[in-house]
């Protein structure tokens, strides 16, 4: 009877870990990557770039916060990796082919993405 206690725990124990965390460190630091490129696309001079995709970045900062969340990344580790690429490319103009790049990969990564940012987009400076 032990014995089956001691197994159940250990399965549904190993079920939580892998459900909690099942973001490969490379995925963790590219969409971290990304969470920066957007995070410094949404503070850009609105005279730089247009309202749509500040909008757009904004959303997906959200969006991608909420993710990494639920992967377990603490708002420590994606704030500094998201100020590196931050401090990076601080002051220069708005990067369309690291936007295009990180839509591709974070839509591919977090299911529903897409949807849930354009829709979340429109909400913003009521667009």
């Amino acid at each position: 009877m032990k014995f089956k206690f001691i197994l159940i725990a250990t399965l549904l124990f190993m079920g939580s870990a892998i459900a909690a965390g099942h973001i490969t460190k490379a995925q963790k630091e590219k969409t971290i990557e990304c969470l920066g490129h957007y995070s410094a696309t949404a503070v850009l001079p609105a005279e730089t770039i247009e309202v749509k995709n500040m909008e757009l970045a904004l959303a997906s900062v959200k969006v991608i916060r909420e993710y990494l969340a639920s992967e377990g990344v603490k708002d420590d580790e994606m704030n500094k990796g998201m100020n590196v690429y931050v401090d990076k490319v601080y002051g220069k103009p708005f990067n369309k082919s690291k936007n295009t790049e990180c839509n591709k990969f974070i839509y591919k990564q977090i299911k529903g993405s897409e949807e849930k940012i354009e829709k979340l987009s429109r909400t913003i400076y009521a667009g």
